[in-house]
């Protein structure tokens, strides 16, 4: 009864935070009626190699031979992007949308559209695509190894390909990755993926025709993955058991549109899920701590809705790079039964609801949030559910070295989780003086605060450098939080972000010491890496969000390779 008492408490949360956003974001008032825009009578691409000869400092020998030796993106890969065609109104919601649609590719370093009546002008620069993968790095007491080689922009077409190798601790992973964003010229993206391990091999495809725009009058995904991995429970910053996973599933859906025009976007969605997780003892495996194996089949049907409000911004989470966030309202619910009579093990009901809504505070100060609910239904009872929220204020400092604040809040509570599952908190999850994987808890709560400093300059034209300082601090529970003692961590650190690149990630290197006591026997802690200590969203509860055939989807080598 106190599981079902939880997830009463925290659906009823969930609802809150969902309708309170949605019911403040206002009606847009009525505007006078305008002449009709100047017809767009065609488009002017201006496409930049990587360095810009015309820049002080760029036209150098090295650099221009770097320019040769890469394949400028061709300029019909630019002009498929764009979401006004000739003939169509200039419309700036539109020209936006291109931009954060050529920015989110992994080849394109700088993207601007803008009117130019009758025209339309659309600028470009490429990022450095060829990337030598070469990284060693520790976290939380681990170490990893990661080599191979990417290319993001094969001969131009903005394909990728990549080759590579990674060992963390005693596991190793070869992998092979293809993906191409515009299958034959359109918009369905193709990813495939192949990796070997030790005890066999994954191998997975998606194909995904993604909502590129509000206005996009449908989407559709195909997905079918099987993966292989060792899965381990921790205690204390320990595995306490370990196992392999056999997972297999296979995802089908389509949405569409439902609304013709008005700020607020509404899809419906229909598809199907299958999923097969089976698991096998080890020689590590603990008594009593083997999975059961499970298997789920059945349709899906969902609802959501896009209110756009979307900003530009830069030196947020990356560096010297134009970030876009949405702070309106985004809303999204999926539901289905998993029936005996489609496969599955037995009759279930699986459920999932996410909110996001963003807030303008004040002069370069906004805050992104967001709560969620997931879990499944059998029996009578829940099973296997999670509530979380997130929290982010960012607030930047106009000084003669731009700062940016950011504080961070997530929590979670869980109810009779998959034995594979846990919350974790530690110095992979946010919690930086700390070995990884040092608490577990049903519940959690993680708060970090960080004066990131950027400094202009441009070092060598090739890389940006900043600093931090943080103050990290977290606690888990299996009851009451507020009766568990606090963990808290400082330091500070270094930051740095090849300026060629189209993501603008960074590289941190974080000395942090623990306030409090913790598993390992020094309270310092050194962390070398890529990218933040702790994300936007969902830092401490990945283990329990993501099933293992999100790999398919991530673009980041980094990430793919140092999963579980």
């Amino acid at each position: 009864m106190k599981a079902v008492s939880d997830l009463s408490k925290a659906f009823a949360l969930a609802v809150l935070l969902v309708i309170l956003p949605a019911a403040a974001v206002p009606a847009a008032p009525a505007e006078p009626a305008q002449p009709s825009a100047r017809p767009v009578s065609g488009a002017v691409i201006e496409r930049k190699n990587v360095f810009d000869p015309s820049v002080p400092g760029e036209n150098w020998w090295l650099f221009r031979l770097a320019n040769r030796i890469h394949v400028l993106t061709q300029e019909h890969v630019v002009r498929r992007e764009l979401l006004l065609k000739p003939g169509d109104p200039f419309d700036p919601l539109k020209a936006l949308e291109t931009e954060r649609n050529l920015r989110s590719e992994g080849f394109i370093r700088k993207a601007e559209v803008r009117s130019d009546p009758p025209l339309l002008r659309v600028m470009t620069q490429d990022a450095w695509t060829l990337k030598p993968q070469l990284g060693v790095g520790t976290e939380g007491g681990d170490n990893y190894l990661i080599a191979g080689l990417q290319e993001d922009n094969l001969l131009g077409l903005g394909k990728q390909v990549s080759l590579n190798h990674a060992r963390i601790g005693d596991e190793r992973r070869e992998e092979a990755r293809y993906s191409d964003p515009r299958l034959f010229g359109t918009w369905v993206k193709l990813v495939g993926l192949y990796t070997r391990t030790a005890r066999g091999d994954e191998i997975g495809t998606l194909m995904e025709r993604p909502f590129f725009s509000l206005e996009t009058a449908y989407s559709g995904r195909l997905a079918w993955s099987r993966t292989i991995t060792e899965n381990s429970l921790y205690s204390w910053g320990e595995a306490s058991t370990k196992f392999d996973q056999n997972f297999r599933t296979v995802q089908s859906g389509f949405a569409w549109r439902l609304n013709e025009s008005g700020d607020m976007t509404r899809r419906a969605f229909l598809g199907t899920h299958y999923e097969k997780a089976a698991f096998h003892r080890t020689v590590d495996t603990a008594p009593g701590t083997l999975p059961s194996d499970r298997e789920l089949s059945g349709p899906l049907a969902g609802y959501s809705w896009v209110y756009g409000d979307y900003i530009k911004e830069t030196e947020i989470d990356r560096m010297r790079r134009v970030e876009d966030f949405n702070l309106g309202n985004e809303f999204s619910a999926r539901a289905g039964p998993m029936l005996s009579s489609w496969g599955s093990d037995r009759d279930r009901w699986i459920v999932s609801a996410l909110d996001q809504q963003g807030l303008r505070l004040g002069p370069r100060t906004f805050a992104l949030a967001q709560a969620g609910l997931r879990g499944r239904h059998a029996g009578g009872k829940p099973e296997d559910w999670i509530f979380y929220a997130n929290l982010n204020i960012f607030k930047k400092i106009p000084s003669a070295l731009p700062q940016t604040l950011v504080a961070h809040m997530e929590f979670n509570t869980t109810g009779r989780l998959d034995k594979e599952k846990q919350l974790l908190l530690g110095g992979n999850t946010g919690l930086r003086g700390y070995k990884n994987n040092s608490f577990t808890g049903t519940r959690s709560l993680l708060l970090n605060f960080e004066d990131r400093v950027f400094m202009d300059k441009e070092w060598f034209h090739l890389l940006y450098v900043g600093g931090v300082v943080f103050v990290d601090s977290g606690m888990t529970a299996d009851t009451d939080l507020l009766k568990t003692r606090v963990k808290t961590d400082v330091g500070f650190g270094l930051r740095a972000s090849p300026s060629r690149s189209a993501s603008g990630g960074v590289l941190r290197i974080d000395l942090a010491y623990a306030l409090n006591e913790g598993p390992g026997a020094s309270r310092w802690v050194v962390s070398i890496r890529a990218g933040q200590a702790f994300s936007i969203f969902n830092s401490t509860n990945r283990r329990i969000l993501q099933t293992p055939d999100a790999v398919l989807g991530e673009e980041s080598a980094g990430t793919r390779l140092r999963r579980e």
